[in-house]
C-alpha cells in the first residue's frame, strides 16, 4: 500500500483481515510482521468487540503466544466469550417470558446474525440484544421484562428523548454489564427511508436453537438492514468491523436474490446506503459482490469522485486512523456519497437524530469562547483543506488490506 497518511494502520488492517468468511493465513502472518503495537491492537479489538475472532485467527497462524500483549488479549477473549454466553441466556430468558404473554419478538443485528449467519452465539460479539415487537405489544413487552429482572435507569428522565425513537429507554442488568432494546421500529423517526416494519414481518424466517424458535429478519432485509444501519444511522463511523463482517457472511450464506435486492434498495431509498457498505465490504473482505449490484446502487459520481470519497470512508472506520478533523466535513462529504437529495431523502441526516438526543444542553458562551472558537475555526479550515489534498494525492490500493478482491 502506497505510504499515505490516509493509509491504514498496522493494527487496523490486522483487524480488517479478520473481518473476512476466510481470511488468508499468508496476509494474516503478512500483517503480524508489519511490526505491530499490541497495546494498539488491543485497544482497537476492545472498541470493535473483535477481541474472541482476533485471537482464535491469530491462534491459527501461530502468533507468539508468550507476547505479553497476546496474553492480555487472550484474557479479554475469555471475558467476552463468557459475557456472550452470559448474554445468551438473559436471551432465552427473555423470550421465554414474552413467548408466554404472547408476544412474538424479532432478533435484529447481532442476536439474528449469531443463529443465522455465526457458528455459535459467542461468535458475534454485541454489546446488547435488540429486539423487534409490533407496535401495539412495545410498551407491555418493555414494562413485562423490568418485572423479571430488567432495569431502564432512563425511564423517566430520558423518556422525552425516546419520544421519536426507533426503541423505548434501554433496559439494563447484571450492573449495567448487559443490555436489551424493546424495538417498535428498525430505525428512528427522522429516517428518509420508504418501508415499513410490516415488509420485515411478513418475511421473517423461524429458525431453530438451543430447543427454541426464534424469529428472524429474512437474509435480503438482514444484509439491508446491516447496510442502512452503518451508512445512515452510524454515518460509516463506528461499528465498522462488525457491519464488514456481517455483510460478508450473510454474503457469503447466500439465502437472497441479488436483483431483488438491488430493487429493495432502489425501492425504499436506500440505494447509496447499501452501495457504499457492499462496496467496503468487497474491498476489505473479498467477499463476492457483483459489479451489476455495485453499479446499480452507486451514486451518479465517475469513478474518479468514487475513488476519493472511498478514500474518505476507509481512512475514517476507526477513530485511531488518521481520520477528517472537521465534523462539518465530515458531514459534507458524507452527504456527497450519499447523496440524500439525488437519493430523495428530502432533510433527513443522521445528525438531526444525535442533535435531537443532546437537546437542551447549552454550552456557556463568552466573549473569551467566542475568541477560541473562531481561532479554531480557522485552524480547522487549514486542516480541512490538508486532509482534502491527501485524498487528491494518495491512491488506495485494489487489494488495500491483502485480501483476495472478487469482481
Amino acid at each position: 500500500m502506497a505510504a499515505s497518511r490516509v493509509s491504514l494502520s498496522p493494527e487496523a488492517r490486522l483487524l480488517l483481515l479478520t473481518a473476512a468468511v476466510s481470511p488468508s493465513d499468508a496476509a494474516l502472518r503478512q500483517a503480524l510482521s508489519a511490526g505491530i503495537d499490541w497495546e494498539e491492537l488491543g485497544a482497537l479489538a476492545r472498541y470493535e468487540k473483535a477481541t474472541p475472532v482476533l485471537l482464535r485467527l491469530l491462534g491459527r497462524v501461530g502468533a507468539d503466544a508468550n507476547n505479553p500483549g497476546y496474553q492480555e488479549l487472550r484474557q479479554l477473549a475469555t471475558i467476552s466469550v463468557m459475557q456472550m454466553l452470559q448474554l445468551e441466556q438473559l436471551l432465552h430468558q427473555s423470550i421465554d417470558i414474552l413467548a408466554q404473554q404472547e408476544i412474538e419478538a424479532m432478533l435484529l443485528k447481532g442476536a439474528g446474525l449469531a443463529y443465522t449467519v455465526y457458528s455459535s452465539f459467542a461468535d458475534r460479539p454485541m454489546g446488547d440484544l435488540d429486539l423487534l415487537v409490533q407496535p401495539q405489544h412495545a410498551e407491555r413487552a418493555w414494562s413485562l421484562l423490568q418485572r423479571r429482572g430488567w432495569a431502564s435507569p432512563e425511564a423517566q428522565a430520558g423518556s422525552e428523548r425516546y419520544a421519536d425513537h426507533q426503541h423505548l429507554p434501554r433496559l439494563l442488568q447484571g450492573r449495567g454489564a448487559f443490555g436489551l432494546e424493546i424495538h417498535d421500529n428498525l430505525l428512528p423517526g427522522e429516517h428518509p427511508f420508504r418501508f415499513s416494519t410490516d415488509m420485515f414481518w411478513a418475511r421473517a424466517q423461524r429458525v431453530t436453537a438451543n430447543d427454541r424458535v426464534f424469529t428472524i429478519p429474512h437474509p435480503m432485509h438482514q444484509l439491508w438492514h446491516v447496510c442502512v444501519h452503518f451508512a445512515w444511522s452510524h454515518a460509516m463511523q463506528w461499528g465498522s468491523w462488525r457491519t464488514l463482517r456481517d455483510s460478508a457472511a450473510i454474503i457469503q450464506l447466500g439465502g437472497f436474490d441479488w436483483t431483488e435486492f438491488v430493487g429493495f434498495a432502489q425501492e425504499t431509498r436506500a440505494a447509496t446506503c447499501c452501495f457504499w457498505t457492499l462496496r467496503l465490504t468487497r474491498r476489505v473482505t473479498g467477499a463476492v459482490v457483483p459489479d451489476y449490484v455495485l453499479a446499480s446502487l452507486r451514486p451518479p459520481y465517475p469513478e474518479f469522485i468514487i475513488e476519493r470519497l472511498e478514500r474518505h470512508f476507509v481512512s475514517n472506520l476507526f477513530p485511531s486512523e488518521d481520520r477528517c478533523p472537521s465534523v462539518w466535513l465530515t458531514r459534507w462529504l458524507w452527504e456527497a456519497g450519499i447523496s440524500p437529495r439525488w437519493s430523495g431523502h428530502g432533510a433527513g441526516r443522521p445528525w438531526k437524530v444525535s442533535d435531537r438526543w443532546m437537546a437542551g444542553y447549552e454550552p456557556p458562551e463568552s466573549e473569551q469562547t467566542y475568541r477560541h472558537a473562531v481561532t479554531g475555526w480557522f485552524r480547522k479550515i487549514g486542516a480541512g483543506v490538508a486532509y482534502l489534498r491527501r485524498l487528491s494525492r494518495f491512491s488506495l490500493p485494489v487489494n488495500s488490506v491483502n485480501v483476495r478482491t472478487s469482481e
